[in-house]
């Protein structure tokens, strides 16, 4: 499993494993299985249709300056801690978890791989697979605990699109208000808002629950256009008159995928790519064969390239067959390539309903632009995205004073803001409370500029004028103003702080 940080877990026999998805719940031998469909460790038999499933990415490179770049203290001082408000971190990195119980205060866990229902706690000593070894999960919910210290605090551990599927049944199911997750999925779909990732966030809107996603940290790692071979010997041509994507690695092993705009009719077109370096020795190819026949078939390539050093190298796309009217995507994780273009979004930031979060640097936070790596929209499908940019660069006990980078951090921070208006304004919904955080967003763009596709609606900022309540302050302007015209507010706010639910 990548981490965006540039760094790469080494995977052991034990662990590492490639796992299978098949939309039948309950198949014999599965790993686990959700309300729609199994892992297995093997391909199923011939003629069951299946497809890869992979981990989730985490967006994070390896708080309180979320509180100072927010505006949390101001809140904090008139009483809102998130108290009455249900929030969940989906993650998959959870390992030693205990070992921060003096940071997070009260919690519970949920392991979605255990149980369908997600009720059985997770095992955080011992973790199933390579990818889940990190305390990811733990960071993130630091974050949160520091925003909304008195809020209902759920681990939920998720390890892939169908663990996910559960989380959400779960969530839904649990009346959970808030869900902030810092991860991307990946080869789905292409990232337009569609396929299995995004059907989980249908699920989710449906049961009330607000997604806050990270937007993710590939904005120098991501090209996308239309197929061009304009000389006709099937090799597509860049804008810059060439057939080769020059792409700047480190020494090591890397991944590199091609994705095109065939989900749900896979097989009308057949592409590879091969990767070169400068001295024209291949070092990277990927030619899985593309058939409407096959039990698997998905419309995406993906190699691993061996730089023997830090250098540039460069990406060929070739059609094998079918129709050259696509557009296509190159994902090239930890590298960056030459003239990266927006749509960097993944699933499901991807879908219209989540609340997905860009990063800027909480030094200086109010002027700063987002972090270069922080992803940029629209989505391949013309979704505006991300929603907001939040702080990272942020102190937690787990990452130390190194920092918690990537959108990562800033979506814990998000969504722990949105939890204490929530509590705030126990009438509004999830959705509502994270468009006035969006309203009251500070943003450079002009009025006329409809899209930032950076920073989205601008830096999250608390808004100044949360209800005070009926401090001493309030007691003061009703001597002087009146006591049944100044103390009305007094009566809505304690009307409004009753716990989130009460008739």
């Amino acid at each position: 499993m990548w981490l965006t940080g540039g760094w790469v877990l080494a995977l052991s026999p034990a662990l590492a494993q490639e796992r299978y998805r098949v939309d039948i719940p309950d198949f014999p031998g599965a790993l686990y299985s959700s309300d729609y469909g199994s892992v297995l460790a093997a391909p199923p038999p011939a003629g069951t249709r299946y497809r890869v499933e992979e981990p989730p990415q985490t967006d994070t490179f390896v708080a309180w300056e979320a509180i100072d770049a927010l505006g949390v203290q101001l809140w904090h001082d008139r009483g809102y801690t998130g108290k009455g408000v249900k929030v969940a971190v989906f993650d998959v990195q959870w390992l030693n978890a205990e070992v921060w119980e003096a940071e997070l205060g009260d919690y519970t866990t949920h392991d979605c791989e255990a149980s369908r229902s997600c009720e059985l706690p997770m095992d955080t000593l011992r973790p199933r697979f390579t990818w889940e070894e990190g305390s990811h999960g733990v960071a993130c919910a630091e974050v949160i605990r520091d925003l909304a210290p008195d809020a209902e605090l759920h681990l939920v551990r998720v390890n892939g699109g169908t663990t996910l599927e559960n989380a959400a049944d779960w969530a839904a199911r649990e009346g959970i208000d808030v869900v902030s997750m810092s991860m991307s999925f990946f080869s789905t779909s292409y990232y337009d808002g569609t396929g299995p990732i995004n059907a989980v966030v249908d699920r989710l809107m449906a049961g009330g629950v607000l997604l806050v996603n990270s937007a993710g940290n590939y904005a120098t790692e991501h090209w996308d256009g239309d197929f061009r071979d304009d000389d006709l010997d099937g090799q597509h041509e860049f804008p810059w008159g060439s057939e080769y994507l020059p792409i700047y690695y480190g020494e090591g092993d890397h991944s590199v995928q091609i994705l095109w705009d065939q989900y749900g009719r896979c097989g009308d077109t057949d592409f590879d790519i091969i990767a070169w370096d400068e001295n024209a020795n291949i070092v990277g190819r990927s030619s899985a064969r593309q058939a409407t026949d096959a039990d698997e078939c998905s419309p995406q390539e993906r190699l691993t390239l061996h730089a023997a050093r830090a250098d540039w190298y460069y990406v060929q796309v070739l059609r094998v067959t079918g129709d050259p009217a696509v557009q296509f995507a190159i994902f090239a994780r930890n590298g960056e390539v030459y003239e990266p273009t927006p749509g960097s979004i993944a699933d499901p930031s991807s879908h219209p309903g989540s609340f997905s979060v860009g990063a800027v640097r909480a030094d200086g936070y109010l002027i700063n632009n987002a972090e270069s790596f922080s992803s940029e929209g629209p989505t391949h499908g013309g979704t505006p995205k991300p929603d907001i940019a939040g702080p990272d660069g942020l102190t937690t006990y787990t990452y130390g004073s190194t920092g918690f980078y990537g959108t990562s951090a800033a979506t814990p921070a998000v969504a722990g803001a949105i939890v204490l208006m929530l509590e705030e304004d126990p009438r509004a919904t999830p959705r509502e409370a994270a468009a006035r955080l969006a309203a009251n967003a500070l943003s450079g763009r002009s009025t006329w500029e409809p899209f930032d596709g950076e920073l989205g609606a601008g830096r999250a900022r608390l808004p100044v004028g949360a209800r005070r309540g009926c401090d001493s302050s309030a007691v003061g302007v009703a001597a002087l103003a009146g006591w049944t015209a100044a103390l009305a507010p007094c009566l809505l706010w304690w009307l409004r702080r009753r716990p989130r639910g009460a008739d």
